[in-house]
């Protein structure tokens, strides 16, 4: 991992990604700009309206580094990658691969993350996957997660 000024949003996001599955906190904090969001699109819920969102590097790293508690073995394998002309945005597109730490249960989502990237830091992670399956896992959300629940619907 070299200096993230100078690369595209592909290095900069699948970088990202490896820190995530190896629970590299530093790693995945120098990645990200002050003011990220990461958004989730696709509710569980038939309102048409995101799921959450998560404002500004500390509700994110708090979202991201739940996940360790919440899973264990968090990968996604073969991601298929892309990038758009002027690499600013990086997409991934790939099945996730987990056990439930509450339950032992596999977890296997399906997902497609943008990921939007400015002078080598990410600005905007946007995640479509199936919330149904998330929900349906029995996970109790964070006092973060209720935040950026009740950010969507206070814009209702």
């Amino acid at each position: 991992m070299t200096d993230t000024n100078n690369r595209g949003a592909l290095a900069v996001a699948q970088d990202y990604v490896h820190f995530i599955e190896t629970q590299d906190r530093d790693g995945i904090a120098r990645l990200l700009a002050d003011d990220v969001e990461q958004i989730f699109p696709i509710a569980a819920d038939a309102t048409g309206e995101p799921m959450g969102v998560f404002a500004g590097k500390d509700e994110v790293l708090d979202y991201t580094y739940g996940l360790f508690r919440k899973f264990s073995g968090l990968r996604w394998p073969d991601p298929d990658w892309s990038e758009t002309a002027d690499g600013r945005r990086a997409y991934m597109e790939a099945r996730g691969s987990a056990t439930v730490t509450h339950s032992g249960a596999p977890y296997s989502n399906v997902y497609v993350t943008r990921f939007d990237v400015e002078n080598g830091l990410i600005t905007r992670i946007t995640e479509y996957a199936n919330a149904t399956l998330y929900v349906s896992l029995g996970i109790e959300p964070t006092p973060t997660e209720i935040k950026a629940v009740e950010r969507v619907q206070s814009r209702g």
